[in-house]
């Protein structure tokens, strides 16, 4: 530990430790319906929440259009268990998405591209 104190240090660090590692983005999942679709996942660290998306892979669409629970902005600390809602869909298309989360010292994630298709709203059974 003496050695690496030492040579933060020396690297003109005054001894901080710098955080330069994005948050690692698990389990992405969408589930879509009628005109809405929940994306949710997960992250190492507490970060910021924001979905990239649109009909094909050059997205957009952005939600929100500045990144939910940001702990750069010093109003949120983050959070690791993510949930972004995407409304105004159309039944029956596909959309590709990715997901970013960015941390406390602006490292910045971003999935790979990923894709849903919004599914109708199931009829009532008759009884």
């Amino acid at each position: 530990m003496g050695n690496i104190l030492a040579f933060l240090r020396a690297s003109g660090s005054g001894g901080k430790v710098v955080d330069t590692t994005a948050p690692t983005i698990l389990e992405v999942k969408a589930a879509a319906m009628g005109t809405i679709a929940v994306i949710t996942w997960k992250t190492t660290e507490p970060a910021s929440s924001q979905v990239e998306y649109g009909s094909s892979a050059s997205y957009g669409s952005l939600e929100p259009a500045t990144p939910k629970n940001d702990p750069t902005t010093g109003k949120s600390a983050g959070i690791v268990t993510h949930s972004i809602e995407l409304t105004g869909l159309q039944t029956g298309s596909t959309y590709n998405f990715r997901v970013k989360s960015k941390d406390k010292a602006g490292n910045e994630a971003v999935s790979q591209n990923q894709t849903f298709t919004v599914q109708p709203i199931p009829e009532e059974a008759e009884e």
